[in-house]
């Protein structure tokens, strides 16, 4: 089963070394009920394993490390996916972002992803979104969504274009990011 973008981001997050669901919501911004489920599935997976550790507090406290399958997948699973259409949802896109800045991808490969992910933004917007009449309430929440969509993609669009020319600006001669 292929892993979500999620899923790979926790991870590389767990292989980064957080170890907990509060550590992924307040390190991270992934909410418990977007963590919990997907901490589930890494461990049913066995991509993870989940330690409980007793603490002076009545709860029990429960602490994950990554196994050596999770650990070859959070280095290597977003790979390909940096070739793949773009996801529709821009922190998707970003988590991506962030895994390939984390691991050491190709500058090239990472601004690339980014103006891909621009491109698919704007890709099937018409030119103006469409309005309602004046006095015409039955397509108001309708037009007005629609235009909200397509000026929140087109600033996603200009957003990922302008870090993409910033990732660019930071290129080595031997194109790669420098290590540390």
């Amino acid at each position: 089963m292929s892993q979500s973008v999620l899923e790979l981001f926790i991870l590389s997050l767990i292989d980064r070394g957080l170890q907990t669901a509060y550590d992924l919501q307040h390190q991270a911004g992934i909410s418990l009920g977007s963590s919990t489920p997907a901490l589930q599935r890494l461990a049913t997976a066995g991509l993870i394993k989940r330690d409980v550790v007793t603490s002076t507090s009545r709860r029990p406290r429960h602490c994950y490390r990554i196994t050596a399958a999770g650990r070859k997948l959070a280095r290597t699973g977003w790979i390909d996916r940096l070739k793949d259409p773009a996801p529709n949802d821009l922190e998707a896109v970003l988590r991506l972002l962030d895994m390939a800045t984390h691991y050491r991808a190709d500058v090239d490969d990472i601004a690339g992803f980014l103006k891909s992910s621009a491109r698919d933004r704007t890709s099937g917007l018409s030119a103006k979104p469409s309005r309602s009449k004046p006095g015409d309430t039955s397509g108001a929440y309708l037009s007005t969504l629609r235009a909200w969509t397509s000026t929140r993609l087109q600033t996603e669009s200009r957003f990922l274009a302008a870090l993409a020319d910033s990732w660019l600006q930071t290129k080595r001669p031997s194109g790669k990011v420098r290590s540390s």
